[in-house]
């Protein structure tokens, strides 16, 4: 009778042990990171017999979340490019400015004995003290955006570096996803295996 009772607790225990669930986290698979939508749906997932099983709605919603957050990543490189390509611009025409100057002022030095600005005769020194005055101004702007060029330069390395990052997140969690799938294909092939 003794015998009897301990089998029927042991088969109890073992029944009781096969099927675990866990208490969901706080969470949502509609709003955190990646990362917490992750957690939330292995939170939530079933385990049974070492195999986890997974909703397939729920599989499907991480997925179009995962599409969603590249789409929107690759709307902002693209919008970043397009920013950092007007200010190459804008930098350009302020070099072709600078240029045009330059060729003003060797121009004004070749005809420096003979000279009328608005006509009006000037001196030397006026004449010198204007045209670098303007010199300076357009090499002021030139600082200035090619300042800000160069910030909008390290935004763009530092998003590209932030997608690269995630994108190496998602491929090293995708891997250990496939590799998690695997095994448990192995396992329950091998159950399948054992109860035929």
């Amino acid at each position: 009778m003794l015998a009897i009772l301990v089998a029927v607790f042991s088969i109890g225990n073992v029944f009781g042990q096969s099927t675990t669930t866990r208490v969901p986290p706080k969470g949502s698979l509609t709003s955190g990171t990646i990362d917490s939508q992750f957690v939330y749906l292995y939170a939530i997932s079933r385990t049974e017999n070492g195999i986890e099983y997974v909703r397939r709605p729920n599989l499907e919603q991480i997925r179009k979340n995962v599409a969603d957050t590249i789409r929107a990543l690759t709307q902002e490189i693209a919008g970043l490019k397009a920013k950092e390509g007007n200010r190459q611009t804008a930098v350009e025409a302020m070099t072709d400015s600078l240029t045009l100057v330059q060729e003003e002022l060797q121009t004004a030095q070749r005809e420096k004995d003979s000279f009328s600005f608005i006509g009006i005769s000037l001196k030397k020194s006026t004449y010198s003290l204007i045209m670098w005055g303007i010199v300076l101004l357009l090499a002021a702007t030139l600082a200035i955006f090619i300042y800000r060029f160069n910030q909008s330069h390290v935004v763009t390395r530092d998003t590209k570096k932030a997608i690269a990052d995630l994108q190496d997140e998602f491929d090293q969690h995708r891997k250990k996803a496939m590799e998690k799938e695997q095994k448990l294909k192995r396992q329950l092939q091998d159950e399948i295996n054992k109860r035929l």
